[in-house]
């Protein structure tokens, strides 16, 4: 038979291994790489001069979407639908604030900071929100494939790139891979652009 000192010492151990098994859990699911994988590190200078990292920006949700000014196709109607976003995040006073746009370019020795510049002002980007930045051209298209995005040039100087936009949280994880051309192309089935900034409240 057991004895009543040994009963007194059962259910606290048992509540201290629900408790340990419970905090790993929680701590997987918080730092565990299998749920969320972290976005690679990076440090870009914005059309000012400024540094900017992912990890000084860490606190907000980003979109981090790869382009060139000079794309012939759909860099311009994607920095549009994320002009319209901006605006619908500022009316709700989030952006900025709580949410960045981190538009890099894939060809840096056309996009100066005052060509950026240009292109931004074409879409009335909020600088307090919206960093156009510039780095390597060799080290952005590694950067791009470590976010599984592909980024090409041809023998003649011509650039490609899948058309997403990553979608991270204020840890710097990525949550989703967003397609642009869902919400602007391709027939009359198009997702409204409420439908983008809703996933990005989701994670505020």
């Amino acid at each position: 038979m057991q004895s009543s000192s040994g009963k007194k010492f059962v259910f606290p151990l048992i509540v201290l291994a629900v408790c340990l098994v419970l905090g790993g859990y929680l701590l997987y699911n918080e730092y565990g790489t299998s749920k969320y994988k972290m976005g690679a590190d990076f440090s870009y200078t914005d059309t000012d001069g400024n540094t900017v990292t992912l990890k000084n920006t860490n606190g907000t949700v980003r979109l981090l979407y790869f382009f060139f000014s000079y794309c012939p196709d759909v860099c311009p109607p994607t920095t549009f639908l994320l002009s319209q976003v901006q605006e619908d995040l500022k009316q709700e006073g989030l952006f900025g604030k709580d949410v960045q746009f981190l538009s890099v370019t894939i060809d840096p020795e056309r996009d100066t900071p005052e060509r950026l510049k240009e292109f931004a002002n074409t879409y009335e980007a909020d600088f307090s929100g919206w960093k156009f930045l510039r780095g390597d051209e060799a080290e952005t298209a590694a950067l791009a494939k470590q976010y599984d995005i592909l980024v090409t040039k041809d023998k003649d100087g011509n650039f490609g790139h899948m058309n997403l936009i990553v979608l991270l949280d204020k840890k710097g994880r990525i949550r989703d891979w967003i397609s642009a051309n869902d919400y602007f192309m391709y027939g009359q089935n198009n997702l409204p652009r409420e439908h983008l900034v809703q996933k990005i409240k989701d994670l505020l």
